[in-house]
């Protein structure tokens, strides 16, 4: 079996609040984007990895224990 890994980049609008996702382009700090719903020409702020997003709440709440096994 071969598997091939997939980066998926998820990006929101400054402007028009919108969302939309590009695959293995990996946007730098200081990149300009623009938005493909209002055309705003955005700039890459901020990448949040998965591992740092997944260190929210999220997880520090333990599962509700009804429904695990």
């Amino acid at each position: 079996m071969k598997v091939a890994l997939e980066f998926l980049y998820h990006f929101r609008c400054d402007r028009c609040n919108q969302w939309w996702s590009i695959a293995d382009i990996e946007p730098k700090i200081g990149n300009s984007i623009h938005c493909p719903h209002c055309g705003y020409l955005n700039t890459v702020e901020l990448i949040q990895t998965f591992r740092e997003a997944a260190k929210s709440t999220c997880l520090e709440i333990p599962p509700d224990p009804k429904f695990c096994n």
